[in-house]
């Protein structure tokens, strides 16, 4: 990483150094505000200092440098650090100059920006005479927008920043000394250094899921007898991307066909999560949504996870959505010919063994009823 890092250093700076004195051979001249620079400082900050923003709300704030003298601007460097558990990057738009092309992040970048948790905004002002920048109003370098993720407090730093300038002698400097800006969002909290130690911002705990869930084909509470379907439950942590080992429990069906049952995990309460969910003849079904809805069966689908889970009890409500079915024991995560053959092999059976493998929709038998809905999951196939 440390070796990236300097590469890109070294092509920028050669890239900033060819454009000046190019530009600077084919124009002959120089710009028209000069500074010596040296023992100077360049100071960034925020337009504000601190930011109240609610769970999936935007905010977006400008990014300003502002000079100890009066500068003419090549380009810059700006390393923009953030919590990735408490926010996510949305866009950027550069103000000062342009982005240079292959080095600094733009929107097209933001799945490995939020991977990382800082953006690296690296621009330049190609023009003849540079960008003049007074030490009496700065200059906006970009304007961001963030999402948040959480209302637990934390803090957008800039520790790594480099400037260059035009001198009097028209030589290109780079020695300002930097005064990094800080932004407080719902209150602060530590700054983070991306590769270094994760700052979790809250302590683990178990947490009880207590889960509705719909299943295909099954409108109302089935038989006693037949009225139990196991579960298995993992968890995604969107922050560290850990995923948990399966959770499996007995689910049993109320007159609305809503079935209900419990599994635990060990949480952290400032997380995200995504809960993967697979019944005993079904499909696995990706949830990120707290209290999910679907306008057709099965159409559902979701990216980042949004559940907050806490310590103790967690009533989680899926049954906005139906989880298809398809994958027959020995389950293997799609919907095969196996799982189809299964079914026309035992149709018109009513023994325990052809119940407990077809009986997808748990009526005490294996019948076309239940070979149709296997042929309606095709269109499906895989576990989310």
């Amino acid at each position: 990483m440390k070796k990236e890092v300097l590469k890109i250093g070294l092509i920028f700076i050669v890239t900033v150094a060819t454009v000046v004195f190019g530009l600077y051979s084919l124009y002959g001249g120089g710009a028209s505000q000069s500074t010596k620079a040296s023992g100077e400082t360049m100071a960034l900050s925020f337009n504000t200092e601190t930011v109240t923003a609610a769970i999936d709300t935007d905010f977006t704030t400008t990014l300003k440098v502002k000079p100890s003298v009066n500068a003419v601007l090549r380009g810059y460097k700006v390393k923009v650090n953030f919590d990735k558990t408490k926010i996510k990057f949305k866009t950027i738009v550069y103000k000062l100059g342009v982005v240079s092309a292959g080095l600094g992040d733009t929107n097209a970048k933001m799945t490995a920006i939020n991977e990382r948790g800082y953006i690296e905004i690296i621009g330049e002002d190609d023009t003849a005479t540079g960008k003049a920048v007074t030490a009496t109003d700065g200059a906006v370098i970009a304007t961001i927008t963030f999402t948040a993720l959480s209302t637990t407090g934390n803090t957008i730093s800039t520790p790594g920043s480099q400037f260059f300038s035009i001198t009097e002698n028209k030589s290109l400097f780079a020695g300002w000394a930097m005064t990094p800006g800080n932004l407080s969002v719902n209150g602060g909290g530590p700054t983070m250094t991306p590769g270094g130690p994760t700052v979790t911002g809250g302590q683990t705990g178990a947490a009880k899921l207590k889960l509705k869930l719909k299943f295909q084909g099954i409108a109302g509470k089935p038989a006693d007898a037949f009225n139990k379907l196991s579960v298995k439950v993992k968890l995604l942590n969107e922050a560290t991307e850990a995923v948990t080992d399966y959770k499996s429990a007995d689910f049993v069906a109320d007159a609305a066909g809503i079935w209900t049952g419990e599994v635990s995990f060990n949480v952290n309460p400032s997380s995200r999560y995504v809960v993967y969910a697979k019944g005993q003849f079904h499909i696995q079904k990706k949830i990120c949504d707290e209290k999910p809805v679907e306008t057709a069966a099965g159409t559902y689908r979701c990216d980042k996870g949004k559940i907050t889970l806490n310590t103790g009890n967690n009533n989680l409500d899926f049954s906005g959505i139906i989880l298809l079915a398809g994958d027959l024991p020995i389950q293997d995560g799609s919907v095969t010919a196996y799982d189809t053959s299964l079914v026309r092999n035992n149709l018109g059976k009513t023994d325990a063994d052809a119940v407990s493998k077809a009986d997808v929709n748990r009526d005490g038998k294996v019948d076309t009823q239940d070979y149709s809905l296997i042929i309606a999951a095709l269109s499906v196939r895989n576990d989310e």
